[in-house]
């Protein structure tokens, strides 16, 4: 199939198959019909998302968000992107928000609007992704009463407004994470293995980590090696959480196998700490 054939990707596209000749199975029966215009609508949206964005990203925005295809997206999306080039978004983060957030470029430009002068409000620069993922977490319809629910939250911790601002403004999706999630995460850091409640708001990304695959089994290894003197006590929590699985388990297994033979055991979560 051609590069220069858009009216046949297109077609492809309408019958629920990848550019690649597979099936697109999580493409919904809406996206399937010609109930839009092939020539008004699907291909002109082909050709505007493939301006922007590879063909392995129009597919996947395809098989995330098939109604971009079925809407008019000179409508909204086009105004919405304008208005981020024009305040000085580059194009790397303008492809990053269409491939992976196409839904927060379809709201309404006047919303739009609004939305990105208020994340512009709360300090994130436009030359920045978090300003993508800011913009990611604030433009769903929920997105106010979220992040609210979740500011409440961090402040009964101890955390002030400005702690809960910067963390945002690090990790902004870092609010989006369940509310049930956010408290068992907290209640565990905190209350069961003493990390101060202000040095999670220096590293609010934890929050999005697994507690019971990342948080649990790391901090128990520190643990250990804080009660036998083994590690700086004033370890920050990023140095903990954030290395992938091998430079952690070199860092803190591997290295202190001799001292603490059952080490590796209380990473994989086969004994407590009260065994060591």
């Amino acid at each position: 199939m051609s590069r220069e054939n858009p009216f046949a990707k297109a077609r492809v596209f309408c019958l629920g198959w990848s550019l690649k000749g597979g099936p697109c199975k999580n493409c919904g029966r809406q996206s399937l019909s010609f109930g839009s215009s092939l020539e008004k609508r699907i291909v002109p949206t082909y050709n505007f998302l493939r301006s922007l964005l590879s063909e392995k990203n129009v597919i996947g925005v395809f098989k995330r968000r098939s109604w971009i295809f079925l809407v008019d997206h000179c409508k909204d999306v086009v105004p919405n992107i304008g208005l981020l080039r024009e305040l000085g978004m580059p194009q790397p983060s303008i492809s990053l928000l269409l491939a992976h957030y196409t839904h927060v470029t379809m709201n309404k430009h006047k919303r739009f609007g609004k939305i990105v002068g208020e994340v512009k409000e709360m300090g994130f620069s436009l030359r920045t992704s978090t300003f993508v993922f800011a913009l990611h977490t604030l433009c769903g319809k929920s997105s106010k009463l979220i992040w609210k629910r979740s500011r409440k939250i961090f402040m009964s911790w101890g955390w002030s407004e400005d702690d809960f601002l910067s963390a945002f403004r690090k990790n902004p999706e870092f609010t989006i994470v369940s509310e049930k999630k956010l408290v068992q995460v907290m209640d565990f850091l905190v209350n069961k293995m003493g990390w101060p409640s202000g040095m999670i708001a220096r590293y609010p990304r934890v929050m999005r980590h697994s507690l019971e695959k990342r948080i649990r089994p790391r901090s128990l290894v520190v643990k250990v090696l804080r009660l036998k003197g083994l590690i700086d006590e004033n370890l920050s929590l990023g140095y903990v959480m954030h290395p992938q699985d091998r430079l952690l388990v070199e860092r803190f297994v591997t290295k202190f196998q001799i001292e603490v033979p059952q080490l590796w055991n209380v990473y994989q979560g086969k004994v407590g700490i009260e065994d060591v």
